[in-house]
């Protein structure tokens, strides 16, 4: 599978799947890494990604930064649960209510759950993108459509490499 298979097994799980032409390693410290993170976190056409930050360990946090070409911020942040470099990640996902600033800011309180997944299949990784407890079917659909758009860049990003 070249493109993203996207599931929604209940209103509230997104699963996305997609074959990335790299080795495991380099797609996990891709994924993890704040300076490839501002390269290629590109949910919407014009999007940027002016910082990121992440502390990639039980316990560390994360905080990415986007911003719309009309200047609209829109920053995620959360905690790593657990970290097997180079197969998987697990951490919380929440929105800070004003994502304009440089360091962390208050959140949502709203926080769903991301596991990624980094199978090595010969040269190649199964990347496996797991997003759940959201409060909605729209936030679901919402985000469906922002991770799709992102899985598409991180693997035309990391396959350069």
């Amino acid at each position: 599978m070249i493109n993203n298979e996207i599931l929604k097994p209940d209103d509230a799980t997104l699963i996305l799947k997609r074959t990335l032409n790299a080795p495991q390693e380099l797609a996990f410290k891709t994924w993890t890494s704040a300076e490839h993170i501002q390269q290629w976190m590109r949910p919407e056409p014009g999007m940027l990604c002016p910082s990121a930050i992440m502390d990639v360990r039980v316990g560390g946090r994360f905080r990415i930064q986007m911003k719309k070409p009309d200047g609209e911020f829109f920053t995620a942040a959360g905690e790593f649960r657990e970290v097997k470099e180079p197969e998987r990640l697990v951490y919380t996902w929440d929105w800070e209510k004003d994502g304009c600033g440089v360091k962390f800011g208050e959140v949502e309180g709203k926080p769903s759950l991301i596991t990624v997944e980094f199978l090595k299949r010969g040269k190649q990784t199964d990347f496996v993108l797991t997003h759940t407890r959201f409060a909605t079917v729209e936030s679901r659909d919402n985000h469906a459509q922002g991770w799709s758009k992102i899985a598409e860049t991180f693997a035309s990003f990391v396959e350069k490499k």
